[in-house]
């Protein structure tokens, strides 16, 4: 099998996941690092024994020995890093969201067309056994007509004041927050289900905790009071391609809620339902049958289940997600293997539908999509 050399600019808490997961999967070797902090970059090497470490993720791109660039920098740095990769000749996996507006992302768009090159987007839970088995049952007819989608994505790591991070700034992370954030993820898996893109968009967004304490330099006490100007909720009317319906909330203020994504397609025949919190299950519901609770194994998965990096039939984790998305854009770089990733076409128009539910949550509209 060939080898893939990879570097990543970005070593935080999404990096250092890109990084173990490249590791876990055998053929990848982890070449590079670009870290602003060069104390930490070291020690990062060390431990991970990464040969080559950067401050300046510009001379990271100049490595000739690299293959793909993972960009794991926050959101208003997606732009700079990617577009400059792909003028440097790199394949690209970007964090969500691609950019933080779609005039940036529109010209990733052209850019990655003139090159030729693969690149990627991390919505990482498509690649669950269970999403792709989901698909395809969807495209075999199992729900019948695809009529709604709807479900949430609700957090509770930003619930007090006192909780803070770079996202709720949105000089760094843009102009949304919850929807941007989680709510990219959401829409992703809802046109990747139902196959269908977003034409029309209403939201309601609020903001709970006008204000946040940011720590001080040194972390710890000595924090100032600041004032924030992103979602911490927002709630969503969608209209799909063939008259297909969407309803979904996302929170980052959900006293209990971890990670508490679910989603459910109504067909005209069946509904299914797929939930993080078990992710290697689907609830299936029927009118004149019996509803039924199918617990994924290898021997009952159809070929869109069988797609992901071999499902050993043990419950699927997040960390195995993001293994099944780096094996998924490795092998289409390696080998032209089909995508089974959002590429940067995609994650633009993710990125359009939630600049729709902004403008909405302003305008009390609804706003299109053209």
């Amino acid at each position: 099998m060939g080898r893939i050399r990879v570097g990543i600019v970005g070593v935080g808490r999404i990096g250092l996941a890109h990084l173990e997961a490249a590791r876990r999967l055998g053929y990848a070797d982890v070449a590079a690092v670009a870290v602003r902090d060069e104390g930490r970059a070291r020690g990062l090497c060390e431990f991970y024994g990464i040969p080559r470490l950067y401050t300046d993720y510009r001379d990271l791109l100049a490595d000739p020995d690299l293959d793909v660039i993972h960009d794991c920098t926050p959101n208003r740095e997606h732009f700079p890093v990617n577009r400059d990769a792909l003028a440097a000749g790199k394949h690209v996996l970007s964090e969500k969201p691609l950019t933080v507006d779609s005039g940036e992302s529109s010209e990733l768009v052209a850019a990655a067309d003139r090159s030729g090159l693969r690149t990627g987007v991390n919505f990482v839970y498509r690649h669950y056994a269970a999403v792709q088995q989901l698909r395809g049952m969807i495209e075999e007819g199992a729900l019948g007509d695809v009529r709604a989608v709807h479900g949430e994505y609700l957090q509770d790591w930003l619930l007090y004041e006192t909780d803070f991070d770079w996202r709720v700034r949105a000089e760094i992370g843009g102009p949304s927050r919850a929807l941007a954030d989680i709510g990219s993820h959401w829409l992703d898996l809802a046109v990747f289900l139902t196959g269908r893109k977003v034409r029309e968009a209403c939201a309601d967004l609020a903001t709970f905790l006008p204000y946040r304490v940011e720590p001080g330099p040194e972390g710890g006490g000595g924090g100032r009071r600041v004032p924030v100007d992103t979602e911490d909720y927002g709630a969503a009317l969608l209209r799909f391609e063939g008259g297909v319906r969407g309803v979904f909330a996302v929170s980052q203020v959900s006293p209990g809620r971890k990670i508490g994504l679910s989603i459910q397609v109504d067909g005209s025949r069946a509904s299914a339902r797929w939930c993080q919190d078990t992710p290697d299950r689907l609830w299936i519901g029927r009118r004149d049958g019996p509803n039924e609770d199918f617990v994924l194994h290898p021997s009952l998965l159809n070929s869109r289940g069988r797609s992901v990096h071999p499902f050993t039939g043990k419950a699927e984790r997040w960390p195995d997600a993001q293994q099944n998305m780096l094996d998924s854009f490795y092998r289409s770089v390696l080998y032209d293997a089909e995508p089974l990733y959002a590429d940067f076409r995609a994650g633009h128009d993710i990125v359009r539908t939630v600049e729709a539910l902004v403008e909405s949550g302003r305008s009390g509209t609804w706003v299109g999509l053209s």
